[in-house]
């Protein structure tokens, strides 16, 4: 994917680092719970397990958070809506998440300074 922070950002570099950092912690938990959800369908569905149906609302509430996220952050950095839904609809694909992390974090970081 191509850099698309155009540099024009209409936040302070405290802001964008503080709107990085909760991005961030966001993308990882909901990558990890998105393994939670997925171990949630096999023990549900494969098993007859019900031991973790209360998790989907959980990870559900995790990823609106993430979703949230990722709109403070590429507001003040100034993606396009284009550029913030593909970022959320990556988190969607198990593992493709956190490398969308590590590669976000490389992008925006020298803005923080």
């Amino acid at each position: 994917m191509s850099n698309e922070t155009t540099g024009a950002t209409t936040a302070d570099p405290r802001a964008i680092a503080t709107a990085l950092r909760v991005f961030r912690v966001t993308a990882i938990l909901a990558g990890l719970a998105m393994f939670v959800l997925i171990l949630e369908m096999v023990l549900k569905y494969g098993m007859d397990n019900e031991a973790l149906t209360w998790w989907s609302p959980v990870h559900g509430l995790i990823f609106m958070a993430f979703a949230v996220a990722t709109a403070n952050l590429g507001f003040k950095i100034g993606w396009p809506v284009g550029r913030m839904i593909l970022t959320i609809l990556l988190a969607c694909v198990p593992f493709v998440a956190f490398v969308e992390e590590r590669r976000v974090v490389r992008e925006v970081s020298p803005l923080t300074t």
